[in-house]
């Protein structure tokens, strides 16, 4: 009987220091677990992983844009029900006009990034899209620019006039900087555009040379054995 009792000792110790030992690794790989996410969380910076931290930038902006909507439409006391309602389609309202606004802004961001690759790309002629659309565009902007006196035109995109504002500006107010300001949006998404026209020869030239192959190796010999020719006749 005793030595059963001693086993039945044994056995509750080497429980309890087992499960110790399960409690203890258990906090630890908790713990372990939680510096990893932190230094994780670090680590997620828009110069490091602009795409992870982009997405979680949007998914927190509709959090708390569906919890100020709840708080907004639904928190409200009894009484002020109307109000709140009131006030949530003023605020849908101001967002559309925006959501409008921020949609001509891209499609006029998009129409310059689309000149700039075909600059890149050339039209199939070598012809330059600056020659075509963006110098014309500066040079129209300069020369209302000091017509007008002042450069509060409408925002882009431009109507097929440039209007002058109706209010009265002082003599010599234009200055080039002035000038620069107001066309820099179509001349950055432009620039934009040509440099990203020219990345897919920049990747293909780059996969050429992983690769090993020398695609241009036959016209080399052609040009070698023109060469060789050339000499014999000479």
């Amino acid at each position: 009987m005793a030595e059963n009792g001693t086993d039945c000792d044994q056995r509750r110790i080497r429980m309890s220091k087992e499960q110790h030992n399960g409690n203890f690794t258990d906090s630890s790989l908790l713990s372990e677990r939680k510096r990893k996410d932190r230094e994780e969380r670090l680590n997620i910076v828009l110069w490091k992983q602009p795409l992870v931290t982009l997405q979680y930038f949007f998914l927190e902006t509709l959090i708390n844009l569906k919890e100020w909507t709840i708080n907004l439409c639904f928190n409200f006391p009894s009484g002020r029900y109307h109000h709140s309602w009131v006030v949530f389609f003023f605020f849908v309202a101001v967002l559309f006009q925006y959501v409008r606004y921020m949609e001509k802004k891209f499609f006029w961001c998009a129409y310059w990034v689309g000149l700039g690759i075909l600059s890149s790309v050339g039209l199939g002629t070598g012809l330059h899209t600056f020659l075509l659309y963006l110098g014309p565009h500066i040079a129209s902007v300069t020369l209302a620019a000091y017509e007008c006196n002042s450069v509060n035109f409408p925002e882009p995109p431009y109507p097929d006039q440039i209007i002058c504002p109706d209010e009265e500006t002082s003599e010599g107010s234009i200055s080039l900087w002035a000038i620069i300001s107001k066309v820099r949006l179509e001349a950055c998404m432009w620039g934009a555009g040509t440099a990203i026209g020219e990345l897919p020869p920049y990747f293909m030239a780059r996969a050429a040379r992983l690769s090993g192959a020398e695609p241009d190796d036959e016209e080399y010999q052609e040009f070698e054995e023109m060469l060789e020719h050339a000499e014999t006749a000479q």
